[in-house]
C-alpha cells in the first residue's frame, strides 16, 4: 500500500509555453469591462460572472471563471470552484495552465492563501476515488503542468506555501483512499501496511501492538470490541522526533480506526450500514497528519496512536451489561456495544498518557450521530479543557478552513454516565448532548494535567456534496488542520 501521488506538476511564474491556457476571474463587478471583449456572450447571458460559471474562449486560449459578488468572497467559494476545475483538467491531456491573481481577487485573498488552497483544491479534485474500478485502473494521468503566475515581496513564502500545499494534498488524499476502502480491502492488518509505508517514507519510529500484546498489557476495552470479529485488533504508535527540534513540548495524536462498525450485538439498521467502513477515519487522519508533519520537517516532537479493531456481532462478541477493566483500571459496563469507539479510543489515550506524557493531546474520532446532528458536515465538535490549545486549534481552523466548533466540557454532562455496578457506563442511556456525554467518558481516561482536546469528526469526515475546501465523499478532514496547528507550536 503506498502514498497518493501528485496528479499535476506546479510552478511559480509565467509559463512560456504556446499550449497555455491562462485562467483570469470576473466578479459580477467586473462584468462590464469583460463585456467590452465579448458584448454578445456577456448581453445574451452566456457569461454573467455566476459563483463557477466558466467561459472558455480556444482561440485566445483563455478561460474565464465566475466569482459571483465580492460581497461575501471567502477562499472557501474560490476553493470550491477549483475541486471542480482539478476534476475537469484531469480529463485533459498534457494541459498547461496558467492561473492568474487578478487586482480586484488580490484585493479579497493573500497570495500565499490563494497558491495553497488552490493547489490543494486541484489536486481533491483530480484524484478519484473509485480506486476498485475498471476505469480507475484503466484512467491515465492528465499530465497537466500548473503554473501560478504570482508575485510577492518574499518570493520563499509562495515556495514554501507550495510546498506545504503539495505535501497537504499527498496526505489528504491518501487519507481519502484508504477512507474509501471497503472492510474486505482495508482491515487492522492493512491499516499496518499503510502505517508502516508513512513510516518508512519519513523515518518514524513505529510500534504495533498485536494482540498477543494487547492481552498481555491488559488493553481490555480495545479486545473487548473485537470480540466478534475474526480480524485481530491492533494498536500502532508513530513517534516523530525531528533533529534541532524548537519546541520543548510535545504534542500526542489519538485515533479512532474501527475498520467496519456493524454495532456488534447492539446490531445498527441496515439501510447505512455500508458507511460505517468510514469509521477508521480518525486513525486515518492521525497517521497520514504526522506523515505530513515530518515531511514538511516541522520542528516539534509529535506521536501518532491508532486502536484499530473491527465490531461485528458473534457468538462470542461482548453483550450490554457486560463489565471489562480498562487499561487504566477503570471498570466499564457496557450498556450499547455500538458506542464501541470510546472503549478503543479510552485504552490508547490512558497508554499515551502514561508512557509519553505529552504536553497536548488531541484524540480525531468519528465518534457519535449527534455531533451530526448538532453542527451538520460543515464543523467538527471540539470539547477541550485548556484554553490556550483552544485558541490555537481556532487559529488553524482558520488558516486550514479546516472548520470546528467548540461545545462545553462541563461535568455535569457526565453525571448520567455513572453505573450501579462499575466505575462508568458507556453510554448515558438518553439522546440529549450525545456528544459532549462521550467526551466526557473520553475524559475518564486523559491524565488531568495533560491539555488535551476531543474532535468529533463525524460529520466531516465525508459528506454527500462538496462545500468550501471540502469535497463530496471521504474528505480527508484533519491533515490541513493539524499541519497548521503543529506550525502554531512551531512559532512559540
Amino acid at each position: 500500500m503506498k502514498l497518493e501521488k501528485l496528479k499535476f506538476t506546479y510552478s511559480i511564474g509565467k509559463s512560456n509555453s504556446e499550449k497555455v491556457y491562462k485562467i483570469f476571474h470576473v466578479f459580477k463587478e467586473g462584468i462590464k469591462e469583460l463585456e467590452k471583449s465579448y458584448r454578445d456572450e456577456v448581453t445574451h447571458s452566456i457569461f454573467n460572472a455566476e459563483a463557477g460559471q466558466q467561459f472558455l474562449d480556444h482561440k485566445k486560449k483563455t478561460l474565464y471563471i465566475g466569482l459571483g459578488s465580492k460581497e461575501g468572497f471567502t477562499i472557501r467559494k474560490l476553493a470550491k470552484i477549483y475541486i471542480k476545475l482539478g476534476n475537469q483538467l484531469s480529463k485533459w491531456t498534457k494541459p498547461v495552465i496558467e492561473i492568474n491573481a487578478d487586482k480586484e481577487l488580490s484585493k479579497l485573498v493573500s497570495n500565499v492563501d490563494f497558491l495553497y488552497h488552490l493547489c490543494t483544491s486541484l489536486e481533491i479534485g483530480a484524484t478519484e476515488i473509485d480506486s476498485l474500478s475498471k476505469a480507475y485502473k484503466d484512467r491515465k494521468a492528465s499530465g497537466a503542468k500548473i503554473f501560478f503566475n504570482l508575485k510577492s515581496k518574499k518570493p520563499e513564502t509562495l515556495e514554501e506555501a507550495l510546498e506545504k500545499a503539495k505535501v497537504a494534498s499527498i496526505y489528504t488524499n491518501t487519507t481519502r483512499y484508504i477512507q474509501h476502502l471497503p472492510a474486505n480491502h482495508f482491515s487492522p492488518e492493512e491499516f499496518v501496511a499503510i502505517s508502516k509505508e508513512i513510516a518508512k517514507e519519513n523515518k518514524l519510529k513505529i510500534t504495533v501492538f498485536d494482540e498477543d500484546r494487547l492481552k498481555k498489557e491488559n488493553f481490555n476495552g480495545i479486545l473487548s470490541v473485537c470480540q466478534g470479529s475474526d480480524k485481530k485488533a491492533k494498536m500502532i504508535i508513530l513517534e516523530y522526533n525531528p533533529a534541532g527540534t524548537k519546541s520543548k513540548e510535545k504534542i500526542a495524536l489519538v485515533g479512532k480506526g474501527l475498520t467496519f462498525d456493524a454495532g456488534g450485538i447492539s446490531l445498527k439498521p441496515s439501510g447505512e450500514m455500508h458507511e460505517m467502513k468510514y469509521d477508521m477515519s480518525g486513525a486515518a487522519t492521525v497517521i497520514n497528519a504526522i506523515g505530513a508533519i515530518a515531511s514538511l520537517g516541522l520542528k516539534v516532537p509529535v506521536i501518532a496512536a491508532i486502536g484499530v479493531a473491527e465490531n461485528m456481532p458473534d457468538a462470542s462478541a461482548i453483550k450490554p451489561g457486560d463489565v471489562y477493566t480498562a487499561y487504566n483500571g477503570v471498570t466499564v459496563e457496557v450498556q450499547n456495544t455500538d458506542a464501541e469507539g470510546r472503549l478503543v479510543l479510552g485504552d490508547v489515550l490512558a497508554y499515551v498518557c502514561e508512557k509519553y506524557k505529552p504536553d497536548y493531546l488531541l484524540d480525531f474520532a468519528t465518534l457519535t450521530g449527534a455531533v451530526i446532528i448538532a453542527l451538520g458536515h460543515e464543523a467538527a465538535g471540539v470539547m477541550c479543557n485548556d484554553e490556550i490549545l483552544m485558541d490555537k486549534l481556532e487559529k488553524a481552523s482558520a488558516k486550514s478552513e479546516d472548520r470546528i466548533w467548540r461545545l462545553p466540557l462541563w461535568e455535569e454532562y457526565g453525571e448520567d454516565l455513572k453505573s450501579d455496578i462499575a466505575d462508568v457506563r458507556n453510554i448515558t442511556g438518553g439522546r440529549a448532548a450525545g456528544t459532549i456525554s462521550a467526551a466526557r467518558f473520553l475524559a475518564k481516561f486523559v491524565s488531568k494535567d495533560v491539555k488535551w482536546a476531543h474532535v468529533d469528526i463525524a460529520g466531516t469526515a465525508w459528506r454527500s456534496k462538496a462545500s468550501g475546501t471540502q469535497c463530496s465523499g471521504p474528505t480527508g478532514y484533519g491533515i490541513r488542520l493539524l499541519l497548521e496547528l503543529v506550525s502554531e507550536f512551531e512559532k512559540k
